[in-house]
């Protein structure tokens, strides 16, 4: 008869250190994007009256609008020509049913606001919603 022998086992560390940095560059650089989305310089108008929305639609387009009536896109400036011809091509990609949120600064003149409405109107986007910190319980 043969004699087996007793080799040890080993699992490969080397390969799974690799793969667990990957993973951590990935979760990384996934969190930052997201963050890039909102401008953080604007302070939105408070709402005591209404529950804090948790749901979000991974195609929801993020309009900022600063105090001064300046607006971008994911930090990306633009004029409200350049804003409804992105919003008509993400339309045409995505279809009508894009949400738009329109992220306004608490102090920016309703005016401002109403341009970006209007762009968004123009471009057969229907979905807009006015993002505002919610203060309230919504129970009210």
């Amino acid at each position: 008869m043969r004699r087996r022998f007793d080799e040890t086992l080993e699992t490969p560390i080397a390969s799974l250190i690799d793969v667990v940095f990957l993973l951590i560059i990935f979760f990384v650089v996934t969190a930052v994007v997201e963050k890039d989305v909102v401008d953080e310089s604007i302070r939105l108008a408070q709402a005591k009256h209404v529950a804090a929305i948790d749901q979000k639609d991974p195609r929801t387009v993020t309009i900022n609008v600063t105090e001064k009536g300046d607006v971008n896109i994911a930090l990306q400036p633009l004029n409200l020509t350049q804003l409804q011809q992105i919003l008509t091509a993400t339309r045409k990609q995505s279809g009508d049913s894009v949400p738009i949120v329109i992220r306004g600064d608490g102090r920016t003149v309703y005016g401002h606001i109403d341009g970006v409405m209007q762009a968004v109107g123009r471009t057969g986007l229907y979905r807009v919603r006015l993002a505002a910190e919610a203060t309230g319980r919504g129970d009210q």
